[in-house]
């Protein structure tokens, strides 16, 4: 875990991290992690598709209240796929 979510942590403030190795993110050891089928640089889904990025961020704020145990990855189950048109 990085010095600065370490304090954000222990001054009472969960954090997520996003990642799409799980052996980085188990020798990092975030307070709590998605796995994501995602590029790398692209944690939240595909350029331009507002709706999976709201539907990850909306994950995320839910996934702070119930991952309670330390260390605990949760692989989301969004796949990698072309923006919809709009």
């Amino acid at each position: 875990m990085g010095l600065i979510q370490r304090m954000v942590e222990e001054a009472g403030i969960p954090t997520i991290s996003t990642g799409n190795a799980i052996d980085r993110m188990n020798l990092i050891k975030p307070p709590r992690a998605f796995l994501v089928k995602f590029a790398r640089g692209s944690m939240f889904g595909e350029p331009g598709n507002t709706a999976r990025q709201s539907r990850i961020l909306m994950d995320a704020l839910d996934a702070l209240q119930t991952m309670t145990v330390p260390g605990t990855i949760k692989e989301l189950p969004y796949k990698w796929k072309r923006p919809d048109p709009e």
